[in-house]
């Protein structure tokens, strides 16, 4: 398997949907000198009950403000096509773009029928889906900042996706139990 190595100071990333995780994401990666897109239809969701870690994970992310390079797009992503190095990115309405790594904070294109996505995985072929995480861990916050966290620890994105799964998941196994009983 090759090694996409990140060098954060020149890395870029797509982050799909303005999501709480989403956003928070995009500001957590900003501040670690990426280049970042956010793509947003202008939808705007419920709020979101913020407690316990994520309510820690808030007061860490808002008290280090930087700046964002924040897009709004009336475009949409029609396909994925992860490389060796990045992923591709097509659009229904300019040439396609190249990026380091892309952040689904919502469900997009068909991210998830990447080939060799099992269903227990958030991630592949530098794309994470954040969206599955935050749905199974029920923590926005933290899996955004987990995430951007595993960037800044680790030197390639596999090496990042892994710690941040292998981080995260006791919460998601943790919250079904408790859904069960």
């Amino acid at each position: 398997m090759a090694t996409a190595h990140i060098n954060s100071a020149h890395s870029s990333a797509l982050v799909v949907g303005a999501t709480i995780s989403g956003l928070a994401t995009a500001l957590r990666l900003a501040r670690s000198t990426w280049n970042v897109v956010v793509l947003d239809h202008g939808v705007h969701h419920e709020p979101v009950d913020i407690t316990g870690p994520d309510l820690r994970a808030a007061k860490r992310l808002a008290a280090l403000p930087h700046p964002l390079h924040y897009e709004t797009r009336r475009s949409t992503v029609t396909a994925l096509h992860p490389g060796r190095f990045g992923v591709t990115v097509a659009f229904n309405d300019h040439d396609d773009e190249w990026f380091d790594v892309v952040v689904c904070a919502q469900p997009c294109c068909e991210a998830e029928r990447l080939p060799g996505l099992r269903l227990e995985s958030w991630s592949r072929d530098h794309v994470a889906l954040l969206h599955r995480a935050v749905r199974d861990t029920g923590m926005p916050l933290c899996a955004a900042e987990l995430l951007a966290d595993a960037f800044d620890i680790h030197p390639d994105d596999y090496a990042a996706f892994a710690w941040w799964e292998t981080t995260l998941k006791p919460h998601a196994i943790r919250r079904a139990f408790t859904r069960v009983r």
